[in-house]
């Protein structure tokens, strides 16, 4: 495995961009043309993220056909080419998307938390890791949602929109809960309760990564 250290460089500048943007553009993307532009956005995701953690071209070539292959799929159900879709062909690209996500978090916070300078982009990584941690657990909610439409009070896949369960993950990694949506299954109360705790301690750690860093170069200074 390649190292991700650039020294100098913003290599998560764009990955904060791309991530910002699908969260953002997410309310408008939605029935026809906006449900392509979705699932070519999350594509571009994906690519991005596999392109900032410096794998091998075998590596990431493989790991973009496999991402091109969930997106396929997506797309198929999106514009109605399988009129009866399986459980398990509709459950393929949120478990890739969750695998992505759950593999570029750690390849990302291994490359920050062991960084000895804080700069701007172990900030931008920072967060970037914050925003993929929602988005990871939002595919988790999906999954789980799949598998049993009553894990959760209201239904958070509408067609092919992911609005419902981006929102209801920010706003349990965020502990903010509005209360709109509530778990219902066991696996749902773990998953949810799981969020939380990793929300708070991730935003803990970071600061203290962060403060620490810039006491060391005043210090050095």
């Amino acid at each position: 495995m390649k190292s991700l250290d650039k020294p100098h460089s913003l290599k998560y500048r764009q990955l904060l961009a791309v991530l910002v943007i699908t969260f953002v553009a997410s309310p408008f993307l939605t029935g026809g043309l906006g449900s392509i532009l979705s699932a070519l956005l999350l594509l571009y995701t994906m690519i991005v993220i596999v392109m900032s953690l410096q794998l091998p071209k075998l590596w990431v070539g493989g790991y973009v056909a496999i991402a091109t292959t969930a997106f396929t799929i997506q797309l198929s159900a999106t514009m109605g080419w399988r009129a009866n879709t399986s459980q398990a062909l509709s459950l393929f690209p949120q478990v890739i998307f969750a695998l992505y996500f759950g593999a570029a978090i750690y390849w990302i916070a291994r490359d920050i938390f062991t960084t000895r300078t804080v700069t701007a982009d172990t900030v931008l990584g920072g967060i970037s890791i914050y925003l993929m941690i929602g988005y990871l657990w939002a595919f988790l909610y999906g999954i789980v949602t799949t598998l049993n439409g009553n894990a959760f009070s209201q239904t958070l896949l509408i067609g092919d929109s992911y609005l419902r369960v981006f929102h209801f993950s920010f706003t349990t990694l965020t502990t903010l809960g509005y209360g709109d949506i509530v778990p219902i299954s066991n696996i749902a109360l773990v998953l949810t309760n799981l969020e939380a705790i990793t929300g708070q301690m991730y935003s803990t750690v970071l600061i203290a990564i962060l403060v620490g860093g810039y006491l060391s170069r005043s210090n050095e200074g």
